[in-house]
């Protein structure tokens, strides 16, 4: 079965009448993936089943079938017993009828724990942390070592993992779950026939996986962990380093970068015998180094080659608390009202003014990020919205003559930061709850500053992502924090943007970014759920606004969106870009008028709501006036660079 062809269940499949199939979400070795709702306990879960491509190769061997199914529930029971915060939790396994031309086929699945979130993969760099000791060791701290801990819990139950990498521990927020565990990965080497199928990932795999499987034991584990922590550390995994070769970080004259490239030597080790003997010998090495470096950070009193007498340091240190109490009731006396700033390593001069007058309603143009003198800007950025920007580097673009005012032209569009994702209605709620003191609700209606920013009530029949009780505002269904906020105004986005020192994409840096993203990587169906073509519902508030500049269209049912992080990304790592949901933004530059909130500068780009040609591969941008909500259109932010 290859990339196109269908799955083992269709949307609205019902398995054992308690789990409805909502969607699938990919494929790997043996397995499918599935998103599901679970009707009696209410909650969203994950489905992997064997897929029917697997069971077609086993067809011929009915023994090693059976061995394989055997094995597969053994392991999942086994792995059923594993709680631990760091492990996906599985909830239930089964069988499933499948029909395969005239025939029932009963199917095995598992029934997982869902988590919309990205993976570890998330949380590093291409470029590595080194030499930066901060950002290594709150790394290790935050995701590395909850990991271990994870993959202790799972040897602790005699289970292997055999594929262990970033993109197979998933984050829950900022709490990392390993996941895949290989459940039948060892299915095809079974005593009796002999047989082998490699299964995992080269660069991480050590070589006694690759030489013979049935010799793996948790110090194959080890040794992926090793790598991983290699990558985290030096950058991208070269081909001196893969496959199957022991890592060595870069000499250094950090005592903190000179341990850990022992312990990375050691746990990528050729040979098995000499490598660190398990997970906990791993952990506890990597533990001592915290605390030894946390005892090298010394008081100023030592730094300095002097001991001050005790009360002199006491007195100090009451001197420091008591400036720093002055400092922060300052602050809050003067600056109560303002909000996050956009916190990353390249951040502007003027951005704290930005979010202040952001914050007080005022219109301005957001400042670009800089680079350091002389050094190019950082590939990406991540903010207090929770959202990482990918760099979009410059060069020209011609767009197609359907294109708007400036169709057929060839355009230079200077670098820009684009989020990876569309704002979710986890991180709109967080905004709307941030600005409470300048918001009105109002029969469904949210107003802030005087104009429409969102309205509420159902997105779809059932699906009412954003609710107002209390004062505040809440995500109705936890399972729906991750989806795409929708049904929010021009207005609405633009003041998101500038609460955080950002700005929308205009419509030629978005043209840009579809046509180049796509041409190392196949452009994604979207984050929404419904086709291509399929014609969107406007919300026009007629009652508040005289007339649209474009009919009112409208929109059949449609099943919920799917959370943003499962879109697959373009070549620069953008997702669902001009895929199913559309999203605002200006049809002006970035530095000219942004600051304006002229009418016709809003337009909307992609999505089925000017889907009207499917002859056309990416849809003309659409002006709409910035009070008018649809169904299917959302918003991203974008930065300028400088040089």
């Amino acid at each position: 079965m290859d990339e196109q062809s269908p799955g083992t269940f269709e949307t609205g499949t019902v398995l054992d009448s308690k789990w409805v199939i909502l969607g699938f979400i990919g494929r790997g070795g043996m397995g499918e993936v599935y998103r599901a709702h679970q009707l009696n306990l209410n909650r969203d879960v994950a489905i992997k089943v064997i897929s029917q491509k697997w069971l077609q190769e086993l067809d011929e061997d009915e023994y090693e079938s059976g061995a394989c199914l055997e094995r597969f529930h053994r392991e999942v029971e086994v792995m059923a017993q594993v709680r631990h915060p760091n492990v996906l939790q599985i909830f239930d396994y089964g069988t499933a009828p499948v029909r395969r031309g005239d025939q029932d086929l009963m199917v095995e699945y598992i029934v997982m724990e869902y988590v919309p979130g990205g993976t570890l993969r998330s949380t590093m760099s291409a470029e590595g942390f080194y030499p930066d000791e901060t950002r290594t060791l709150e790394w290790l701290s935050r995701y590395f070592l909850p990991v271990l801990e994870g993959v202790e819990a799972m040897h602790a139950q005699g289970i292997v993992h055999r594929d262990l990498k970033p993109e197979n521990v998933l984050l829950d927020n900022h709490v990392p779950k390993l996941a895949d565990f290989g459940l039948a990965r060892s299915c095809r080497l079974t005593p009796v026939t002999q047989s082998m199928d490699i299964k995992g990932t080269p660069p991480y795999m050590s070589p006694e996986h690759f030489m013979d499987l049935k010799r793996t034991d948790e110090r194959a584990d080890v040794y992926s962990l090793g790598k991983i922590l290699y990558e985290a550390i030096a950058g991208k995994l070269t081909s001196d380093h893969i496959p199957f070769k022991q890592a060595r970080l870069q000499t250094s004259e950090s005592s903190l970068f000179k341990r850990l490239d022992e312990i990375i030597q050691e746990a990528t080790h050729e040979i098995r015998s000499q490598r660190l003997p398990s997970t906990q010998a791993f952990r506890q090495a990597l533990q001592e180094v915290s605390r030894t470096n946390d005892a090298n950070s010394a008081p100023l009193s030592r730094i300095s080659g002097k001991r001050y007498p005790r009360w002199r340091a006491s007195a100090l240190s009451w001197l420091v608390m008591l400036s720093l109490i002055i400092v922060i009731g300052l602050g809050f006396f003067l600056f109560h009202e303002k909000p996050h700033v956009f916190n990353s390593s390249i951040r502007s001069p003027s951005h704290n003014a930005v979010s202040e007058q952001a914050a007080k309603g005022k219109t301005i143009s957001p400042s670009p990020a800089t680079s350091s003198a002389g050094n190019p800007p950082l590939s990406k950025l991540s903010g207090e919205d929770e959202d990482v920007m990918h760099l979009i580097p410059g060069g020209t673009v011609t767009l197609s003559e359907s294109f708007g005012p400036v169709g057929g032209k060839t355009i230079q569009v200077e670098a820009f930061y684009l989020d990876e994702t569309p704002v979710t209605v986890h991180q709109y709620v967080d905004f709307l709850n941030k600005v409470l003191a300048k918001i009105k609700v109002e029969k469904g209606v949210v107003r802030g500053d005087g104009e429409i920013w969102l309205l509420l009530g159902e997105v779809r029949k059932g699906y009412e992502p954003i609710i107002f009780e209390g004062g505040e505002f809440h995500v109705r269904f936890a399972q729906h924090a991750s989806n795409p906020v929708l049904r929010v105004t021009a207005y609405g986005a633009l003041a998101y943007v500038q609460f955080y020192g950002k700005r929308l994409i205009t419509e030629t840096e978005w043209f840009y970014a579809v046509t180049t993203g796509r041409e190392s990587r196949e452009q994604s169906s979207g984050t929404g759920a419904m086709p291509p073509g399929s014609t969107a519902g406007t919300i026009n508030e007629g009652n508040l606004r005289d007339t649209a500049p474009a009919p009112a269209v409208s929109s059949p049912a449609s099943s919920i969106p799917s959370p943003v992080s499962l879109a697959p990304p373009n070549a620069y790592g953008i997702r669902g870009l001009n895929g199913t949901i559309g999203e605002w933004g200006r049809r002006i530059s970035p530095t000219a008028s942004n600051a304006s909130k002229v009418d016709g500068d809003f337009v909307v780009l992609g999505g089925p709501l000017n889907r009207q040609d499917q002859r056309e591969p990416v849809a003309p941008s659409l002006q709409r006036y910035p009070w008018e909500a649809f169904d299917e259109v959302g918003f991203r932010c974008a930065r300028s660079v400088s040089p």
